[in-house]
């Protein structure tokens, strides 16, 4: 058996495109040609060769050499020598190696035999994990039918949103809803206004409410109109115009926001101002299209296009002499080969990370380095891959961990350690014992509460599930556990022929500053507040 330079130069060509390091990846292979390797001759060979090969294969050479030194009882000092010998030095147990090299010491067997008793014993003393019994939630508060909804930062008060055209600002005391005020958007072109977001700033000073036409309206907290803005060049356009999402930079300095036409459009966040807007030259090339963006700070944003599938960073400056603000070009982070849907930075280790619905690619990024640090969703032993499109993507808030949420329409999901890009959990959450498991069923809606310890699901049959993420201080060492806490169904009426039901469906999940309240809009039902304790 032998190992020829050009499979050896394949394997290393492997391990480079495994890893993520593409640019290396490519420049070996343009100086050792080793990918000519995989032709159809080699196809049978090819087929066997796992992921991790070359690993597997320098870990058991290294395991080798350790049992043929000990064999040939040889003290030389080498290199090798030098890598394992601290591992020799600190094991408990030493084999001790006859010149055949197969006869272990049979005092070291009693040994191994007398510790693993041992370890059952402490094995047996753990306590598992006891069933907890799941809570059925009954709301405390109902509101009428809403598309979407949005706490106010740092108090006990909501906004939500209608098909009518109209928003209402309300606030909770004593467990019931009080001082209410109704804010609207008129019809344009005998088109129903219906508001599909809402969105408080970071300090809670102005609501962003989004209509149809891409129309925006900015208001105080107590309902008093502060501005009004369009994306739309020209209003008299018959096609709508669909605001898909507002992102705030970190003190309501800017504010973004994404519409169905795939423009970006940056604001000014006090006066809801246009500062720029970024759109296709072309718009009958869609291959071009904005598809997200993230704020990486209070002057810095990332934007991502399908035509090259690759993140622009950006730097918003203003020149001490001019009023109007200056972009700068500052990088691009290439990686992906698909269209990127979302990006969530850390904001405090400043990782970003991206995903993908068409390959289901999760890709981390170092702010230190213009290459993937990690490449995620690959399949292991101890992780479930996505692959369905990916609803959720969020960083825990742990100060000294970078934690990793990911969870696709299937409903896998997954935990990460972002800096190793190991699954701490890994589960599916439609085969517990809460759901229905004679029908299939997806995940719609998620939301991860501020303090990182729940997660509300909503699926596509309105029912609303909240769990535990707190999993570090679980007994239970399985990697697939994940605790179910409540459950929410609401209560939908049969349709029958005489009487057709309206569309019904969960539109929008949000909790609150505290993580203790939980808002679910319901189009064709009440809309519900929940309390998670």
């Amino acid at each position: 058996m032998s190992l020829t330079s050009k499979e050896l130069n394949y394997l290393i060509w492997r391990y480079f495109q495994e890893t993520g390091y593409d640019l290396t990846a490519y420049t070996f292979d343009r100086q050792s040609q080793c990918s000519k390797y995989e032709n159809n001759l080699n196809d049978e060979i090819i087929d066997k060769i796992e992921p991790g090969c070359l690993i597997d294969l320098v870990q058991k050479g290294i395991l080798y050499t350790i049992a043929e030194t000990e064999a040939k009882n040889d003290n030389d000092y080498t290199l090798l020598g030098a890598l394992v010998q601290k591992d020799l030095e600190d094991s408990n147990l030493k084999y001790q190696i006859k010149e055949n090299g197969n006869n272990v010491n049979e005092h070291e067997n009693e040994i191994h035999k007398e510790e693993k008793e041992e370890e059952d014993v402490k094995m047996d003393d753990i306590p598992t994990e006891e069933p907890l019994e799941v809570k059925t939630i009954v709301p405390e508060i109902t509101f009428p039918p809403s598309l979407t909804c949005d706490w106010h930062p740092s108090s006990e008060a909501f906004a939500y949103g209608k098909s009518d055209g109209n928003a209402i600002i309300t606030a909770i005391k004593d467990g019931q809803l009080v001082e209410s005020v109704e804010i609207s958007h008129p019809s344009l072109l005998n088109i129903k206004n219906e508001i599909n977001f809402v969105s408080w700033s970071p300090m809670g000073n102005l609501l962003i409410t989004a209509g149809a036409f891409g129309e925006l309206r900015a208001w105080s907290p107590d309902g008093r109109l502060k501005n009004i803005a369009n994306t739309m060049e020209e209003l008299n356009q018959v096609k709508t115009n669909i605001i898909t999402n507002i992102l705030w930079s970190q003190s309501g300095k800017f504010v973004v926001t994404i519409d169905s036409e795939n423009q970006i459009t940056i604001w000014d966040g006090l006066t809801l101002s246009l500062v720029r807007q970024i759109k296709n030259e072309n718009e009958n090339d869609s291959t071009n299209a904005i598809s997200t963006a993230c704020w990486l700070g209070d002057d810095k944003f990332a934007i991502s296009s399908s035509l090259n599938h690759d993140i622009k960073l950006y730097d918003i400056k203003k020149p001490p002499s001019g009023k109007n603000f200056e972009f700068q070009y500052i990088g691009t982070l290439v990686g992906h080969s698909n269209n990127i849907t979302l990006m969530k930075l850390n904001p405090v280790s400043k990782l970003l990370a991206t995903c993908s619905d068409f390959d289901y690619q999760i890709r981390i990024w170092n702010s230190s380095s213009t290459q993937p640090s990690l490449d995620l969703n690959i399949k292991t032993e101890s992780n479930k891959i996505h692959s369905s499109p990916i609803i959720e993507l969020n960083w825990l808030p742990y100060v000294d961990k970078n934690y990793l949420l990911s969870i696709s329409m299937e409903g896998i999901l997954n935990i990460w350690d972002g800096e190793s890009g190991e699954a701490l959990k890994s589960c599916e959450i439609f085969k517990d014992k809460v759901f229905d498991q004679d029908r299939d069923m997806l995940v719609f809606n998620s939301s991860v509460s501020p303090n990182g310890k729940l997660l509300a699901v909503g699926d596509d049959y309105g029912k609303i599930s909240i769990w535990d993420l707190n999993f570090e201080n679980y007994t239970n060492q399985d990697k697939s556990y994940i605790k179910c806490l409540a459950t929410y169904t609401p209560e939908i009426k049969e349709e029958t022929e005489e009487e057709k039901q309206p569309s019904v469906g969960l539109c929008d999940l949000k909790w609150d500053h505290e993580s203790k309240k939980l808002i679910g809009s319901y189009i064709g039902l009440d809309s519900v507040v929940i309390y998670s304790t």
